[in-house]
C-alpha cells in the first residue's frame, strides 16, 4: 500500500512538471490580457494602476511569444512523432505563425493571446492520451487535483464569471458613447452566468450588440451549466466520460444512475435547442405583429426564447414585457418557456417518455409527480392571490381578462424567472411578499431555474404533515422518502435561509438610504436567482452590488453545494458510537 502510495505521488509530480510550460503560458497570456483589457476600458482598478502598465504591455510584444515558443518545443519533444504533433496542437501554431507575422502590432497580439487563452483553460478539462499501463495519467488536469465534484462547479462557474466580465469591460461592449465601470460588468457577467437577471445597468442604451451576445452566451452557459456542455461536447466528438467525471455530472444533473447519465446529457441538450427554437419562432411572430421589423423581430425573438427557458429573465426593454402584458402570443409563449425550463430535464424526459409509449401518467416517477404537483399548486395559488389581491388596486383599470393575463404572468415569472408585465412598486406590500416566499422556493432540481426548489419545499411541508400526524416516515404517492434525502432538505432550508437572512442584515447596513422592503425583495430575488427587482438594483453602492454577487454566485451553485465545495473532506467512518441523549423539542 505505502508503495502504491508513493507511486501515485510520483505520477503526480511527473505530470505537474509536464504542465509547467502550459501553466506558465497561462499565467503569462492571462496577465496581457487581463492588463491589456483595462487599459483599452479606462476602467483601472488600484493595485493594478500602481503596476508600470506600459512596461509590461512593451515587454509582452515578445514575452509572449516566446513563451507561446517554450510551450511548443516542449510539447513538440514530448510528442510521438511529427505528425502527432501536428494533430494535436495545430491551433496553437495557428495562433503563434500570426504573431511572428504582426510583430510589434499589440492590438493584433491582444486579441490572439485572448482567443489562446480560452483553448489553454479548455485544454484543462481533456484527457490525454495514454498508454493503458498508465491508466492513472490519463484524466485531466483539474481532475488531478483531486477536486471534489462541488469545488468543480464552484471553479467552473467562478471561471466564465471571470471570462464574461473580461468581455464586458471592453469598449466594444458597450454602446456608442457609453463606457462600462468594472463592478457593472463582473455585476452584469455574474447576473447572466447565474441566469439572474438583475441588472445595474440599462440592456438597451448601454450595450452595445456584442455586448449583448456575450449576455446571451453567458445566459446560454449558466442555464445549461459548464459542466453538462463540456460533456455533452465530449460525447458528440466521440469521447468516454471518466469516472470522476460521471460522479460530476451524476451530482449536477441531481441522477444517480450512472447508465443513464450519458442519455441524459444528450437529450439535456436537443430538448433545449427544440424547445427554444420552437420559442423563437413563436416570439418572432408575437414582435412582428407589434410593429418590428422582421430582422428586428427575429433578433428579439430568440434573445427573449433562450433567456426565458433558461429563466434568466433578461430582456432587451428597459420596463421589462410591461409594453406586451396584453399580447397572449408574446407572454403566454415566454410563460411556457420559463415554465418547460424551470420543471427540470428529468421530468421533461420522463414525461416524453410517457407520452411516447402510450402509456398511464401513473407510470410517471414519484420525482415527477412531486415535482409537477408542487409546481402547479404555486403556481394556482400565486395566480389566485394576485388576482384577488390586486382586483381593486393595481389592477383595478383592465377588464376580467386582462386581470387573469397579468396573474398568470407574474405568478409564473416569480418562480425564478425574472420578468414582468406590471410595475412591482403598484402592488400592495402583501403581494409583493407572495412574490418573495414564491421565489426563495424557486424552481425544480436539475433546472434552470434557482431557489430552494420544489422537492425541498414539498419534502418539508410533508414531513410536517407526517410530525402532526404521529409518523414517522415521509411518505408520497405510495413511496418513502429516504432518511437522508430529508435531512439534505432541511439542511438546504436551513442553510438557504441564513445566507438570505445574513445578506438581508448585510445589505441594510451597507443601504442605509434604501427602503427595506426593496432590499428585502433585492436579496431574496439575487439568492433564488431570479431577477424581479422593485428598481433600486442600479443605485447600489459597490459594497451592495459586490454582496448581490455573491449572493447570486451562492444561489445558482447551491447553498449546500458551496458548503461541501469549501469543507469538502474525507468522512471516515466512526468507531465510536454514542448512546442516545434526551433533547426536549418544542
Amino acid at each position: 500500500m505505502s508503495y502504491f502510495k508513493k507511486s501515485v505521488k510520483l505520477s503526480d509530480m511527473n505530470y505537474f512538471m509536464g504542465r509547467l510550460p502550459l501553466l506558465l503560458e497561462l499565467f503569462v497570456n492571462g496577465f496581457f490580457v487581463l492588463i491589456y483589457t483595462f487599459r483599452k476600458s479606462k476602467q483601472v482598478p488600484t493595485f493594478i494602476g500602481q503596476l508600470p502598465m506600459e512596461d509590461i504591455l512593451s515587454h509582452s510584444l515578445w514575452v509572449v511569444p516566446l513563451v507561446l515558443f517554450i510551450t511548443l518545443a516542449s510539447n513538440f519533444l514530448k510528442s510521438e512523432g511529427f505528425e502527432d504533433f501536428i494533430r494535436k496542437y495545430i491551433f496553437s501554431l495557428i495562433i503563434f505563425v500570426p504573431m511572428l507575422i504582426t510583430w510589434g502590432d499589440i492590438e493584433f497580439l491582444y486579441w490572439l493571446s485572448a482567443v489562446h487563452l480560452f483553448s489553454t483553460v479548455i485544454s484543462f478539462y481533456e484527457k490525454k492520451e495514454k498508454p493503458k499501463t498508465v491508466q492513472y495519467g490519463a484524466s485531466s488536469f483539474l481532475f488531478r487535483l483531486r477536486l471534489q465534484p462541488a469545488q468543480v462547479v464552484l471553479l467552473s462557474f467562478g471561471g466564465w464569471i471571470l471570462v464574461g466580465t473580461l468581455l464586458l469591460v471592453l469598449p466594444v461592449a458597450s454602446a456608442p458613447g457609453k463606457s462600462m465601470e468594472f463592478i457593472d460588468a463582473f455585476f452584469m457577467a455574474t447576473s447572466a452566468t447565474c441566469v439572474t437577471g438583475l441588472a445595474t445597468i440599462s440592456m438597451v442604451e448601454d450595450l452595445s450588440v456584442f455586448g449583448q451576445m456575450v449576455i446571451l452566451i453567458l445566459l446560454q452557459v449558466g442555464g445549461l451549466g459548464i459542466m453538462t456542455l463540456s460533456s455533452s461536447m465530449a460525447v458528440i466528438m466521440g469521447k468516454n466520460l471518466q469516472m470522476r467525471e460521471q460522479v460530476i455530472m451524476q451530482d449536477v444533473l441531481d441522477t444517480s444512475n450512472s447508465e443513464e447519465l450519458l442519455v441524459l446529457i444528450i437529450n439535456i441538450i436537443r430538448y433545449t435547442f427544440a424547445v427554444e427554437f420552437i420559442g423563437a419562432v413563436l416570439l418572432t411572430i408575437g414582435f412582428y405583429q407589434e410593429g418590428f421589423e422582421i430582422g428586428q423581430s427575429m433578433y428579439f425573438g430568440f434573445f427573449h426564447s433562450i433567456s426565458a427557458f433558461c429563466n434568466a429573465g433578461f430582456a432587451l426593454f428597459n420596463n421589462s414585457l410591461e409594453d406586451f402584458k396584453f399580447n397572449p402570443l408574446i407572454h403566454g409563449t415566454v410563460v411556457l418557456l420559463l415554465m418547460v425550463g424551470g420543471i427540470g430535464f428529468s421530468v421533461i424526459r420522463d414525461i416524453t417518455g410517457i407520452l411516447r409509449a402510450r402509456r398511464s401518467l401513473r407510470e410517471l416517477s414519484v420525482h415527477t409527480k412531486i415535482v409537477l404537483s408542487t409546481h402547479m399548486g404555486l403556481f394556482f395559488i400565486g395566480v389566485i392571490y394576485l388576482f384577488f389581491g390586486e382586483f381593486l388596486h393595481a389592477f383595478q383599470d383592465m377588464s376580467m381578462w386582462e386581470r387573469l393575463q397579468v396573474s398568470i404572468f407574474q405568478s409564473a415569472t416569480a418562480r425564478t424567472a425574472g420578468y414582468n408585465t406590471v410595475n412591482l412598486n403598484s402592488l400592495h406590500p402583501h403581494s409583493v411578499y407572495m412574490i418573495v416566499l414564491l421565489m426563495f422556493i424557486g424552481a425544480s432540481p436539475g433546472s434552470t431555474g434557482g431557489g430552494v426548489k420544489t422537492t425541498t419545499f414539498a419534502v418539508l411541508l410533508q414531513s410536517v404533515t407526517a410530525t402532526l400526524r404521529g409518523k414517522f416516515t415521509v411518505e408520497f404517492f405510495e413511496r418513502k422518502v429516504p432518511a437522508q434525502t430529508v435531512v439534505k432538505a432541511i439542511a438546504i432550508f436551513i442553510i438557504s435561509l441564513i445566507v438570505v437572512s445574513g445578506s438581508i442584515l448585510v445589505m441594510v447596513r451597507l443601504e442605509p438610504d434604501k427602503n427595506f422592503l426593496a432590499v428585502f425583495f433585492e436579496c431574496v430575488s439575487a439568492f433564488s436567482t431570479t431577477g424581479l427587482s422593485l428598481g433600486i438594483t442600479p443605485f447600489l453602492s459597490g459594497l451592495g452590488k459586490f454582496c448581490l454577487i455573491v449572493l447570486m454566485f451562492v444561489g445558482r451553485v447551491g447553498a449546500l453545494t458551496l458548503v461541501l465545495a469549501i469543507g469538502s473532506r474525507a468522512v471516515l467512518p466512526s468507531r465510536v458510537e454514542y448512546p442516545e441523549g434526551k433533547v426536549l423539542i418544542g
